[in-house]
């Protein structure tokens, strides 16, 4: 029988193996675990999960090693014993067209679906898998790199969720190991909306409310899937920061994000109108630090059955010349959005293009895997900091001067060469999100916004830690002020104007109340639940009420 690899101190791996995509973490060569178990198989994962629970060791679970905070690979404390069950190698994706696919750890468990994707399989890995075998895909995300273990687990969010919604909107089954009877060791369940009691509400609190929270998630059943599209348009535009400056700085800057704001406000309810569905309209608008460049705005348009140049490009057309008739601010062909391989389809006037007049001559028409695949990349491993909000409200406020120090931090602050990779990235959202019908059997509460932000900043050398997370809180105030002047926290609590924040895109200064992290914010629970916080903090109290499942921001056990 084979067995888990425990890597140990000892090791020269394990240096490697502590670490994610985000090199800030462990925060000191003392503050990582001191074992690594590597799994290829969920018998292992329940091995070595429970040899380290023996052992004395808290847990913490990584797949495909993206988390942005610290959780999988820092102590929680000095004196901690610390192991990481990494389900990395524990790959696959099973298909029956029938519909008889049974629980991998349970088999006499009544329930069928016809796909099973593993917890360690990376996102390209399962889309390739599944449009190669079935033609269908997950409205997932776009970094290659990213596991499916946290990934789905915390929402499942990408460039068709406008299209065919969340990927726990599709989620019909989970394999889990949680706490057995005794509290010190794990069991294997399996998990669905045809579950009694505590186990159902289990599986909901597996359709979004983030890893590392009440066990190591297995397997993801799925009874459908939506179809893959067949072809796509792609188009990227940029907003020089000078056109900007010249325009009105900031004034020129809250024109720009209403623009963009106005449009999916005013469509949103339209996403799969007939013959006129903007739902696979998905874009990215990249607000860099003027360090990092322009602005740019990344566009992917498919009809809502898939295809492109066939009499409903209309929502694409719409959109583009919206964002291109902006006064004073001209929308120019951007290649620097563009892979290196591949040449964009330019006008006669390459340099100086304006797509008003021609958005669906100047788009790349793409077979949609195509597409997909030159989307997927995660850049670099580095130091980063990241940040999230929903957001309902599509407007700056009134007056201009609100979005002032919002032009300063980009513009003026942003202008540092330390900040070449750092932005704000500002996706489209709703659509199919807002609209699907089964969100209370879900732990996604934010089903009202139009926008949904990344904020985040990249650099290689420790000794600009401070820097950039000093910066990015800056920016991060100055964008919620501009939008709402009298949110004084500069936290985008829910309410008519703000969503909270995204739990995959976790940030530990929203747990707290001072910057120093010593007064715990009691409404942060809120901030990534909105009204399922209690009801995760009552299920946390019934699944693990050991709480062996624990990080800087898991579910607590009591409310803060």
């Amino acid at each position: 029988m084979s067995d888990f690899v425990q890597v140990t101190n000892e090791d020269r791996r394990h240096e490697a193996l502590q670490k994610g995509f985000n090199l800030r973490f462990p925060a000191a060569p003392d503050a990582g675990a001191g074992s690594i178990y590597v799994c290829k198989t969920w018998q292992e994962t329940l091995r070595a999960a429970n040899a380290a629970l023996k052992n004395g060791d808290r847990i913490t679970v990584r797949s495909g090693g993206h988390c942005y905070e610290g959780f999988v690979s820092n102590k929680l404390s000095a004196g901690e014993k610390l192991a990481i069950v990494d389900v990395g190698l524990m790959t696959g994706m099973d298909y029956s067209h029938d519909e008889d696919l049974a629980s991998q750890v349970l088999p006499a468990n009544p329930a069928r679906y016809q796909f099973r994707v593993a917890a360690g399989n990376q996102n390209w890995d399962a889309y390739v898998d599944l449009y190669k075998r079935t033609g269908k895909t997950l409205p997932g995300g776009t970094c290659y790199s990213v596991g499916s273990g946290g990934h789905i687990v915390g929402g499942g969010y990408g460039l068709l969720s406008r299209l065919h919604g969340l990927t726990v909107d599709w989620l019909a089954g989970v394999d889990i190991l949680v706490p057995d009877s005794t509290g010190i060791g794990l069991t294997a369940k399996h998990v669905n909306l045809a579950s009694d009691g505590v186990e159902r509400d289990l599986f909901i609190a597996c359709r979004g409310a983030g890893g590392g929270n009440f066990g190591i998630i297995l397997n993801y059943y799925f009874k459908n899937l939506p179809e893959a599209p067949k072809e796509a348009y792609y188009l990227a535009l940029s907003y020089a920061w000078d056109d900007l400056r010249q325009a009105g700085g900031a004034i020129a800057l809250k024109r720009l994000l209403d623009t963009y704001g106005e449009w999916f406000a005013r469509h949103d309810s339209e996403w799969n109108a007939p013959n006129n569905g903007n739902g696979g309209l998905f874009t990215l608008f990249k607000l860099n630090a003027r360090a990092a460049g322009n602005i740019g705005l990344v566009i992917q348009y498919t009809d809502v059955e898939g295809n492109v140049g066939n009499g409903k490009d209309g929502p694409f057309i719409d959109f583009v010349n919206t964002m291109s008739n902006i006064p004073g601010l001209p929308a120019r062909l951007n290649d620097a959005f563009m892979e290196p391989n591949i040449a964009p389809k330019r006008s006669k006037n390459a340099g100086m293009d304006m797509c008003a007049q021609d958005p669906v001559g100047n788009a790349r028409r793409m077979d949609w895997i195509a597409l997909t695949q030159m989307f997927n990349g995660s850049g670099d491993n580095r130091r980063g900091k990241y940040k999230s909000s929903y957001q309902v409200k599509p407007t700056l406020a009134a007056p201009v001067a609100g979005s002032d120090q919002l032009w300063e931090v980009l513009y003026v602050y942003g202008n540092d060469p330390r900040l070449n990779a750092s932005l704000v990235q500002i996706d489209s959202y709703g659509g199919a999100i807002n609209a699907f019908t089964g969100s209370h059997e879900t732990c996604v509460p934010q089903r009202g916004s139009i926008l949904k932000s990344q904020f985040q900043t990249y650099w290689t050398d420790a000794a600009d830690d401070e820097f950039h997370m000093a910066w990015l809180s800056r920016l991060y105030h100055a964008y919620i002020l501009a939008y709402t002047p009298e949110a004084s926290s500069g936290k985008p609590y829910p309410s008519a104007d703000w969503q909270g924040c995204y739990i995959n895109y976790p940030d530990v200064d929203m747990k707290y109340s001072d910057p120093a992290h010593t007064r715990v914010d009691p409404q942060w629970p809120a901030l990534y639940y909105m009204d399922k916080a209690q009801f995760l903090v009552a299920l946390k109290q019934k699944i693990d009420p050991g709480n062996l499942f624990r990080h800087e921001m898991s579910i607590p056990l009591q409310m803060p």
